[in-house]
């Protein structure tokens, strides 16, 4: 057995080198403190190849391998960025290619977007160029600066304190990148160099009272490569991408808090982070397809998140017609709807009631209401309530508080014109508060014309706040949240949030047809546009639901919905045509544009289509409706569609949002 040598060996440069056969010390103390303003921190991500082939995934690095930013940082970090620069990669070649896409955008920048551009010096000119320093790429850097960096987030090694900054940037030459680094490219005062260790083929940076080579004694230990959480949530992300991003979010959650109980943090705030309570991380990654930019993102959670996430089948944006210029799909959670209603619901008791004809204390003049709170326009008599009287005095004091002054500021007003308009609103203030002018005081309701009670009849003389177009009323007034609730199911048989759930489905769509949008100025009605929702769910339940809204359409004088029946559902649409349509199946789900921006439609819980080909062919065919400019559709030409999809994997929820390019 060899014994180890007492002493570990140093490099030229006085980097702690760990010789073959002898273990490593453990990581000594790490002081909390910053980098130096000067020190520039990058982040890394390197891009990698899937290939499928057996059933087998096989990684390979776009530029043959190495080891990763990663591999230099300590499992303990909490928040990881980082990128991959490397010219050969086949991303960067195609994130160039698409940038070329748009007219003069090299020139208008400045900078070379040719395929062969070295990302690098590009990166380091816009830093340089943002300050007051001038670095000399080719003499300076290209040296020793490998292709990869990161970025980590260590936790604080004391109580209260913050988090410690890490910077990891592949080297070429330890000398050259240690001279370079130590002098800050004499951009700052200069880094000792205890900030700095290279360990792997990285170089380390941290900050002034935090020794870079316990970060690199902690990082051969147990890195952040081997770490499970972090190794789980980038197989479940898939391609790392040009930059990806991790963050271990109980972690950052931990922090907070502690933060917080330091400081006193509010209880909206503790509630907030009670909100992440399920979510144990997240990591991202921006790829470059040869037609298309994507942000990828993987959230790890447990079970109770991620279920109410899983996707019922197929996602009925696939059926929807090719012409689709807009759609949106989920899956419906009905637990969430309880939830949202009942949040809705102390919102409203929160913020006051739904009704129209209670005027309540408003600013309590004389500690009483300027109406009685049981008092409405709609529950008395015409002709048989006398309003309580409310002086000049009491209303001109009202008037004075800033909740009710008008301020006409900011409206490009002369000041005569400012006058005159505080004038008029003074007036109108003045004798809807006194009752002067509205018929509210000694006349009867209901019994002037909108001349001279605005705001009590409506346009076919009968009371307008109280009555609709037809002349009955739709709902008492000054009813709450709950009381409005209660009088929908006693008056038109709508149980809410039960036929909201019914509506909704165990699955809904939303769509938007480019069909007729070619000639807006056609447009004369919501039938000449085509819109409409198809939802999957208790066929009966919503056949009856539909029957019940059409008989309060019919009551009130207007159409039935334009709607249809499917196998396991429902169709709502502006038109029948339409209907028609969202009932059979399409073929939006094959189309090439489609298929691009939302690959996982087949299952994801949730997704987001918009064709971006057919909003410009619109915008052409009504430029001059539009105003005649058409110097903003040179920036949309380029591109072709927008999506987002979401489904769950595992114990993950993996997001798409990708953007294409014709």
């Amino acid at each position: 057995m060899t014994t180890p040598p007492t002493f570990p060996p140093a490099d030229p440069s006085g980097a702690w080198q760990q010789p073959a056969g002898y273990p490593p010390p453990a990581p000594g103390p790490v002081k909390p403190s910053r980098l130096r303003t000067g020190l520039v921190l990058g982040g890394a991500a390197t891009a990698a190849l899937v290939l499928v082939g057996g059933g087998v995934f096989a990684y390979t690095t776009l530029d043959g391998g190495g080891a990763q930013p990663e591999a230099a940082l300590p499992d303990t970090a909490i928040a990881y960025v980082r990128i991959d620069l490397d010219p050969s990669a086949t991303q960067k070649v195609n994130l160039l290619r698409l940038a070329n896409r748009f007219p003069d955008l090299a020139k208008d920048l400045d900078v070379d977007l040719s395929e062969t551009a070295d990302l690098r010096e590009l990166l380091v000119d816009a830093i340089a160029g943002s300050g007051e320093c001038t670095v000399d790429y080719a003499a300076d850097v290209e040296p020793w600066l490998g292709q990869r960096a990161g970025f980590a987030s260590l936790p604080a090694t004391e109580d209260g304190g913050e988090p410690e900054p890490v910077v990891v940037l592949q080297v070429t030459d330890e000398g050259a990148a240690r001279t370079a680094i130590e002098s800050e490219l004499g951009c700052g005062d200069g880094i000792e160099p205890a900030q700095v260790a290279f360990t792997d083929g990285y170089a380390l940076i941290t900050s002034e009272t935090l020794a870079a080579a316990d970060v690199a004694t902690a990082a051969s230990k147990a890195s952040l490569a081997d770490d499970p959480l972090f190794s789980a949530d980038r197989k479940a992300l898939g391609d790392a991408g040009l930059v990806s991003v991790w963050v271990d979010v109980q972690g950052a959650k931990g922090l907070l808090e502690d933060s917080l109980a330091g400081q006193g943090g509010s209880e909206e705030t503790t509630a907030a982070l009670a909100e992440l309570d399920g979510v144990t991380s997240v990591t991202g990654a921006l790829r470059a397809g040869s037609d298309h930019l994507e942000l990828a993102f993987a959230v790890g959670a447990d079970e109770a998140t991620l279920t109410p996430l899983e996707g019922s089948g197929t996602s009925l944006l696939t059926g929807l017609p090719e012409t689709t210029l807009f759609a949106s799909a989920g899956t419906v959670d009905p637990a969430a709807i309880d939830e949202t209603w009942e949040q809705l619901s102390t919102l409203a008791d929160t913020f006051g009631s739904s009704g129209l004809g209670d005027l309540e204390d408003l600013g309590g003049l004389g500690g009483g209401d300027l109406l009685d709170d049981d008092w409405s326009l709609s529950s008395n008599p015409v002709g048989t309530t006398t309003l309580p009287t409310v002086t000049e005095a009491e209303c001109a004091a009202l008037l004075a508080q800033p909740e009710y002054a008008a301020d006409f500021s900011g409206l490009g007003l002369t000041a005569e014109e400012e006058a005159e308009y505080k004038r008029t609103y003074d007036e109108a203030f003045m004798s809807s508060c006194t009752g002067t002018d509205l018929g509210l005081g000694a006349d009867d309701l209901g019994t002037d014309d909108l001349g001279t009670d605005l705001g009590t009849d409506d346009l076919y003389g009968d009371d307008y706040l109280t009555d609709d177009p037809y002349g009955d009323d739709l709902l008492p007034s000054g009813l709450g949240f709950q009381a409005t609730v209660d009088e929908l199911e006693k008056s038109f048989n709508i149980k809410l949030p039960e036929d909201l759930k019914t509506l909704l489905g165990e699955q809904i769509v939303v769509a938007l047809d480019s069909a007729g949008l070619d000639d807006i100025s056609s447009v004369t009605g919501p039938g000449d546009v085509s819109f409409g929702a198809r939802t999957i769910g208790d066929k009966a339940a919503l056949e009856d639901l539909l029957g019940r809204i059409d008989a309060i359409l019919v009551d009130a004088g207007a159409d039935k919905l334009s709607s249809a029946t499917t196998k396991d559902g429902l169709v709502i649409a502006s038109n029948d045509d339409y209907a028609t349509q969202l009932a059979a199946d399409g073929k939006l789900g094959s189309k090439p544009t489609f298929t691009t921006v939302v690959p996982d439609a087949k299952s994801a819980s949730s997704a987001v289509f918009v064709d971006i080909d057919a909003i410009e062919k619109i915008a052409r065919a009504n430029i001059d409706a539009l105003g005649g400019d058409d110097s903003w559709i040179s920036y949309v030409a380029p591109l072709q569609a927008f999506g987002v999809s979401t489904r769950v994997d595992g114990g993950h929820a993996v997001s798409s949002v990708r953007l294409s390019f014709d």
